[in-house]
């Protein structure tokens, strides 16, 4: 029950890959946006930002996508136009709510994206998101999971969720992990059938 009516939700996980982690200096390089409802086609946005500002690991993490980017990157405003119309066709019409992992990194850069795409905002995309961060610190906070498994590789560990090593760090990649969290997530703090382990004892 509990996934279903996640299903019959507007909810889209998302993460960007970016040139670094200040969105005053860099600019989104991908976004992946991945429905809750898997039959929903997902979608990955390349974007060309012009001069861009590096950090060593940005750049780095880079080099695995850059042949894929260099075939289909978008300057802002083509890119926010191909976003707003897989949201708009993906969701007919509604507004999605956007889920992640530290969800205010992704959305921050997001606004960025918006601005040199010439708009206040991404249609298509509420301003209220679902932070799997906060969710899952709650669940420390109950004694239902391991303080380790508050970052996103621990949360993959403990909820068995695998992620190829040529995905991993990538928009789609790491968007389409999110989005399998959440589930494992939303049903370990019901407590409903599937929960993955049981409740995390201290000491």
């Amino acid at each position: 029950m509990m996934l279903n009516n996640l299903n019959n939700r507007d909810l889209v996980a998302i993460d960007v890959e970016t040139s670094g982690t200040n969105p005053f200096r860099h600019d989104v390089l991908a976004v992946g946006l991945v429905p809750l409802n898997r039959e929903l086609p997902s979608a990955l946005v390349y974007v060309r930002p012009g001069a861009t500002e590096w950090n060593d690991f940005a750049r780095q993490n880079f080099e695995r996508f850059s042949s894929e980017w260099e075939a289909g990157a978008l300057v802002p405003h083509e890119a926010c136009d191909a976003i707003e119309a897989y949201l708009a066709e993906t969701f007919g019409g509604r507004t999605a709510t956007p889920i992640g992992h530290n969800v205010g990194f992704d959305l921050a850069f997001l606004r960025r994206l918006a601005f040199l795409g010439g708009r206040e905002q991404l249609d298509g995309l509420s301003h209220r998101a679902i932070d799997t961060h906060t969710l899952l610190y709650l669940l420390t906070v109950q004694g239902k999971i391991p303080e380790d498994a508050i970052t996103s590789d621990g949360a993959f560990r403990y909820f068995g969720i695998t992620v190829a090593d040529r995905l991993r760090h990538t928009a789609l990649g790491d968007a389409t992990a999110t989005s399998e969290l959440v589930k494992r997530v939303f049903e370990a703090i019901l407590g409903t059938a599937g929960s993955p382990a049981p409740p995390c004892r201290r000491g």
